[in-house]
């Protein structure tokens, strides 16, 4: 190594040492305040009224009763009903919607699968246009009892209430693109 960079490697090195001895460095520094301003939140809620009530469901198209009718594995059960969603945000212009499956049943029945899908959306239960206000929302509940799972070589003459399925709104955040 050469003579003058050992000797600016050895400067850089005091200083680094004569430096973190001193304690502080002196640096200014100013400060100055940005006035507030008052904020509301909007809101979103849901209003599945419509949709409550064991009537309405059909099997395959056709009405189901539940006192006749029963499933085989592969079947899906579908109730169309609308959804109230009422929306307040100034970026709130979409909510995604879902169906949740009820908890606590039983086999072969815990197989089952439930959706939720929009009419008229070609993003099923996604990105669903929303405007300030109440909406109504067509939705289409889906239960399916998939065929070909584990449990469906039972028997069968099986017998569950099918639980109650929770319906969910959540929004999507769309801020301007100006």
């Amino acid at each position: 190594m050469k003579k003058s960079t050992k000797g600016a490697v050895a400067a850089g090195a005091a200083a680094v040492l004569l430096l973190g001895g001193a304690g502080t460095l002196a640096y200014w520094t100013a400060d100055d305040t940005v006035t507030g301003t008052t904020i509301t939140s909007g809101h979103l809620t849901l209003d599945a009224t419509a949709c409550q009530g064991t009537t309405g469901w059909e099997l395959e198209g056709d009405a189901f009763d539940t006192s006749a009718d029963t499933l085989i594995p592969g079947d899906t059960l579908t109730k169309e009903c609308d959804l109230v969603v009422d929306v307040k945000g100034t970026h709130l212009t979409q909510v995604d919607i879902d169906a949740t499956t009820p908890g606590n049943v039983a086999a072969p029945w815990d197989e089952l699968t439930v959706g939720a899908t929009v009419a008229g959306s070609t993003t099923g239960a996604d990105n669903v246009a929303v405007t300030e206000g109440a909406n109504n929302i067509p939705v289409v509940i889906t239960v399916t009892w998939p065929y070909g799972t584990e449990d469906n070589d039972l028997n069968g003459d099986l017998s569950t209430a099918l639980g109650d399925i929770t319906v969910t709104a959540v929004q999507d955040h769309q801020a301007d693109a100006n």
